[in-house]
């Protein structure tokens, strides 16, 4: 799958006739529940239009999306519509979708405290923990990029060296 169409859905992010954000499937209450969140993705790609030319790229609206519509994307209601048939292909076999959704929500919460200047480096925060999660979506993402980032990263020796013990590690909170 790339990132520029999902199967029978391509250029979805600047088609506002394409069915990717209505599809609906199982009893009215999912049904319901799956609306909402269409409508949710729908409101998310058009603010990630403002800002851009009149007639933005596919690619330039994919870039321009946040993290939440990402994380939107792996929600339990989304299983039988976007997962199941689609999604899931993007990650390695037999990963499921709570594992997915639950990294993306740690990694969303994490950057949203380094994008508002919270602390990180605290036995609170857990620094480390909340490290090795990005490192693990990364690598579910993308492998092969993973890999060559992980061979030639500084960050780890960066942490190492910090010079007061255990302040990148957590106490027990998560």
């Amino acid at each position: 799958m790339t990132a520029s169409s999902y199967d029978g859905f391509p250029d979805w992010a600047i088609d506002s006739q394409s069915p990717l954000f209505h599809l609906e499937q199982g009893v009215q209450r999912a049904r319901t529940q799956q609306r909402r969140r269409n409508q949710v993705s729908l409101a998310r790609i058009t603010d990630a239009k403002r800002g851009l030319s009149s007639a933005p790229t596919h690619a330039e609206v994919v870039a321009a999306l946040t993290f939440g519509f990402w994380s939107n994307l792996t929600v339990g209601e989304r299983t039988p519509t976007l997962w199941n048939p689609m999604l899931h292909r993007a990650f390695p076999k037999g990963t499921g979708r709570a594992k997915v959704h639950d990294l993306v929500a740690r990694v969303v919460r994490f950057r949203n405290r380094l994008a508002h200047n919270e602390p990180v480096f605290s036995t609170r925060t857990g620094l480390e923990d909340r490290l090795v999660e990005v490192q693990e979506l990364f690598e579910l993402i993308d492998p092969d990029a993973y890999a060559c980032v992980a061979a030639h990263s500084t960050l780890n020796a960066s942490i190492d060296s910090c010079p007061i013990s255990g302040l990148t590690t957590a106490t027990g909170l998560h």
